[in-house]
């Protein structure tokens, strides 16, 4: 009866429901609410007594069901939690996003405009930094360079004192946004600190930018990462991670002086013998 409810299948479930004595559990009207199967969760409110979980509502406002939310928080007393707003933030459901902060107290945490920026939802960002407090962390720029939102960036940048870490342009680098990676090295300020496993600092990336540039073979990215922070070449690990690219290598080896050329390539470089 759960799977039959979460689906919407309100026949198969009205037989199991009058032939049946195993029942189901609260996933049934959880699982309904999560897919906006109002009708479901009206019959399950009305002929059944398992009711449901914080899930029920957390979920639909995930999902944008803005109806079955309307009628689970006006007709159960579950009620939800933090990650109903913190949810429909990530997913872009503003009308969801106000009618919690109008109609209910359990408000949502940092983790709303982190993911809001993180997936792009601009207006999401600026409605939540508007209207309620919780504020951002410098995972809403980092995650968002990764995602290559470099609207949200300029905004977030110009609007909020939380800043990013090295993180930021090392995900703009993994991703291919050669733009976002040229804006994070003109505009950022407050330095940052770099992972330890980097063993290094800089004004605006780790030695992680290279590698991820050379693992997903974003040449071009590479070369201006090369222009602009040489002294951060993790070189040992980009002549692991360039293997099996070898318009990379050759490009390091046109690149690179000797000491380098040696560092990048030695044996593991089969053009290094031509």
């Amino acid at each position: 009866m759960d799977g039959a409810a979460k689906h919407g299948h309100l026949a198969i479930v009205h037989w199991l429901h009058a032939n049946r004595t195993e029942g189901c559990t609260e996933r049934a009207m959880d699982g309904a609410a999560a897919k906006g199967q109002l009708e479901m969760v009206q019959w399950l409110h009305s002929n059944r007594n398992e009711g449901c979980t914080t899930a029920a509502m957390d979920a639909a406002a995930r999902s944008n069901h803005l109806e079955t939310l309307l009628w689970l928080s006006e007709n159960r007393n579950e009620g939800c939690t933090i990650a109903a707003m913190n949810l429909a933030a990530k997913n872009g459901h503003l009308p969801v996003v106000e009618w919690l902060h109008e109609h209910r107290t359990e408000g949502c945490s940092t983790d709303a405009m982190d993911l809001a920026a993180a997936d792009g939802h601009l207006d999401i960002v600026q409605w939540l930094h508007t209207n309620r407090g919780e504020g951002c962390t410098a995972s809403a720029i980092d995650n968002a360079a990764a995602g290559g939102h470099l609207d949200v960036i300029r905004w977030l940048h110009g609007n909020c004192k939380e800043g990013c870490t090295a993180a930021a342009m090392d995900n703009a680098a993994a991703n291919g946004h050669l733009d976002l990676v040229k804006w994070l090295h003109e505009n950022r300020k407050e330095g940052c600190t770099v992972a330890a496993i980097d063993r290094a600092a800089s004004e605006g990336c780790s030695a992680k930018a290279f590698v991820n540039a050379t693992a997903a073979g974003e040449l071009e990215i590479l070369m201006w990462l090369f222009a602009h922070h040489r002294h951060q070449l993790g070189r040992d690990r980009l002549r692991i991670y360039a293997l099996g690219k070898f318009y990379i290598l050759h490009w390091l080896k046109m690149e690179a002086g000797t000491s380098e050329r040696e560092a990048f390539i030695g044996e593991v470089n089969p053009l290094a013998q031509a």
